[in-house]
């Protein structure tokens, strides 16, 4: 029975041993899933949700609530499915303290405000991004019309049309 007393807690020591780095993981994995729920899977479902609103308001009252518990069980597994791949990968390439630090940020409630700010979609700062964001938009699809056709796409109001490099000028002369 001696013998046996040693050898059990050997096993019991190397177990915990190997346990410990798991138990991290699962941790670490735990600290970033907080993190892409506050973040990524937050702001994705609010964009979703205004979205499908979105789609719905053109469909007939009968339409939309037939739809939309299919439209959200599916959106709520894909969601799923990002947050646990996020998760993990986050997992891999932060360790512990680190997922803290930015769990603390996120915390933050100045950041919350900032956060808030962006995601309203009443507020000057989603405005401004918006046409910034049209407007780049516009500027490569113009980019790729001119590349399709004749180049003579005119460009729409307020966005210039793309124009090729010039050839340098020639320097002044030198007195």
């Amino acid at each position: 029975m001696r013998l046996a007393l040693p050898h059990l807690a050997a096993g019991l020591a190397l177990g915990l041993v190997l346990a410990g780095p798991a138990r991290a993981d699962e941790d670490r994995v735990a600290l970033a899933r907080d993190i892409v729920g506050k973040t990524v899977a937050r702001n994705l479902t609010q964009a979703f949700k205004q979205a499908e609103e979105k789609t719905l308001a053109s469909m007939s009252a009968e339409q939309a609530a037939k739809l939309r518990p299919d439209l959200e069980k599916t959106f709520e597994q894909e969601r799923d499915t990002l947050v646990d791949g996020l998760s993990k990968e986050y997992a891999q390439k932060f360790d512990a303290a680190e997922l803290k630090r930015l769990a603390a940020i996120y915390d933050d409630p100045v950041y919350q405000r900032f956060q808030a700010l962006n995601a309203d979609p009443t507020s000057m700062v989603t405005t401004i991004t918006k046409d910034a964001v049209t407007r780049m938009m516009n500027l490569l699809s113009l980019a790729a019309l001119s590349q399709q056709g004749n180049g003579q796409t005119p460009a729409p109001q307020g966005v210039p049309a793309p124009t090729p490099n010039p050839a340098p000028a020639p320097a002044p002369a030198k007195p």
